[in-house]
């Protein structure tokens, strides 16, 4: 039996930060096109920008909208989305507009990097949130009044926010089933072909074991460990230590494995993680480096630049 058709219409607004993701936003917009096929009109949407002119998608194609911010008007959800550019959202405008929308009741939501955006609005403060795994350190460390994990999505008291990528279709499954129920969800998600409903989100980036394509319970316990403590060193001993190895063993499985030294692979992570913090966050390149488990700003600045070519100074302002 098809879900009864609802006692009401949701409307949903979409406001588009230029360069945001093409995948991300129609994962979330697909899900309610299905909805509306089997629940009768259980939502509406619009697409709005900052100033009423379409807006390019991170792969160069513009989007037309129906509008600036002053036609928000009350939706029922306004759900942000944004990518590699989401400074380009944090106008006082728009932050003006999430802050109005927050006052009004509505639901609001961010995919991508737009949690940035409402964390800079003060409205994500105490609540849990995710963002895309890259920027997820520089969130962090921008926004500590805000509960960041590491999740395909989380729904808390009104706020919603997404890793990206196709976890906005996990979002927007888990709002269909919260709004409409589980059987419309399930039918939802099985049209889209998409197996993965939202009872596991505990993960927003591939496992190690899928990135590395390993299955060996030493290798990847080490790199948890590294993955865990980059900001306060592990020695090598104590690394070989929590895979069961020796030194020598431990050496051994990563040439054999990944190809790399365990202490050079630990640096790769570490010099990746200040990379992300130059990019999405505006702490000092200083304290980048003690983040990132460097001993002084000199040994931090010489390193990255000849792992990266230019200075951390030089990469943070592209």
């Amino acid at each position: 039996m098809s879900p009864a058709i609802p006692p009401q219409m949701h409307d949903v607004v979409f406001v588009l930060v230029p360069k945001f993701s093409m995948i991300a936003l129609y994962g979330a917009l697909e899900p309610l096109r299905v909805a509306n096929r089997f629940a009768g009109e259980a939502f509406s949407w619009r697409f709005i920008s900052a100033d009423g002119q379409p807006v390019a998608a991170s792969n160069g194609i513009p989007v037309s909208v129906s509008g600036g911010l002053k036609d928000i008007g009350t939706p029922s959800m306004a759900v942000f989305s944004a990518s590699y550019e989401h400074e380009q959202g944090l106008g006082r405008p728009m932050l003006a507009a999430i802050r109005k929308l927050a006052r009004g009741q509505a639901t609001l939501a961010g995919i991508d990097t737009a949690p940035f955006l409402l964390a800079a609005a003060g409205v994500l403060d105490g609540h849990r949130a995710t963002c895309h795994w890259e920027s997820l350190p520089g969130f962090r460390e921008e926004y500590p009044q805000v509960q960041a994990t590491q999740s395909l999505y989380e729904i808390d008291r009104g706020r919603i926010t997404c890793a990206g990528g196709s976890a906005a279709i996990d979002m927007m499954l888990a709002i269909i089933e919260g709004l409409l129920g589980r059987a419309l969800a399930v039918t939802v998600a099985d049209q889209l072909l998409h197996f993965r409903m939202a009872d596991d989100r505990a993960q927003a980036r591939a496992p190690a074991r899928v990135r590395h394509g390993t299955e060996d319970p030493r290798l990847l316990s080490i790199i948890a460990a590294m993955e865990g403590s980059t900001e306060e060193v592990l020695p090598a001993a104590a690394l070989a230590a929590i895979g069961g190895l020796s030194q020598r063993q431990m050496e051994r499985l990563f040439r054999s494995r990944l190809g790399k030294r365990p202490m050079g692979y630990y640096l790769q992570l570490r010099l990746d993680k200040s990379e992300r913090l130059l990019r999405y966050s505006h702490l000092s390149v200083r304290d980048i480096s003690l983040a990132c488990g460097f001993a002084s700003l000199a040994q931090f600045s010489r390193t990255f630049k000849q792992a990266r070519g230019k200075s951390p100074t030089r990469f943070r302002a592209g």
